[in-house]
């Protein structure tokens, strides 16, 4: 199967109605690939104890002709390098992420994943800190950035922000992480 015949087969997965990311998770960790969950005899799906019968068998049925056309440009996109997919078994995925309990089986992202992005730090906090709080949190980032470390936050105002600034203003590298789409610009600021 071809790498792109296989995102296509995660982007189908993940286009089914009900079927949420801990389940699809779980579900991939079970079976391995998303054409083996589809390939999977419904009493195998329903045994999982993750899907009702409705469900495992929605995994079986054709995608609505709407749904396949935005599959088919969101792997244009890809093709045309406007943004990356990378899937769970995915040997880029972040391997400190696939630790949690419920990694996201799907990641959009822009930009360049380096090997030194595997050292990083998360800091996130409130879009209206207090002023200490967000000076130390400029001088905290500032200091692990120039220590080598990737910053990861996201992308609000405030502490995220600040995050953000430190390590940039120690000509370090910051990741940002999207609460939506990468279609979307959320928070608007």
């Amino acid at each position: 199967m071809s790498q792109s015949s296989a995102l296509q087969g995660w982007l189908e997965l993940r286009a089914v109605k009900g079927l949420g990311p801990i389940t699809y998770t779980r579900l991939i960790n079970r079976f391995g690939s998303p054409e083996a969950i589809r390939k999977a005899h419904l009493s195998e799906l329903v045994a999982t104890g993750d899907l009702s019968p409705s469900l495992a068998l929605a995994l079986q049925q054709p995608l609505s002709e709407s749904t396949q056309q935005h599959i088919q440009r969101e792997m244009k996109a890809v093709e045309a390098g406007r943004f990356s997919i990378l899937t769970l078994t995915d040997p880029a995925y972040p391997a400190r992420l696939q630790t949690i309990a419920d990694p996201p089986p799907i990641l959009y992202y822009t930009g360049q994943l380096l090997e030194s992005d595997q050292q990083a730090l998360a800091i996130v906090g409130a879009r209206k800190g207090s002023h200490s709080g967000r000076t130390f949190t400029r001088q905290l980032s500032g200091d692990l950035a120039a220590l080598g470390f990737t910053i990861v936050s996201g992308l609000a105002r405030g502490v995220d922000a600040d995050a953000h600034e430190g390590a940039l203003a120690s000509k370090g590298r910051t990741v940002a992480v999207l609460g939506c789409g990468i279609d979307q610009t959320y928070p608007p600021e």
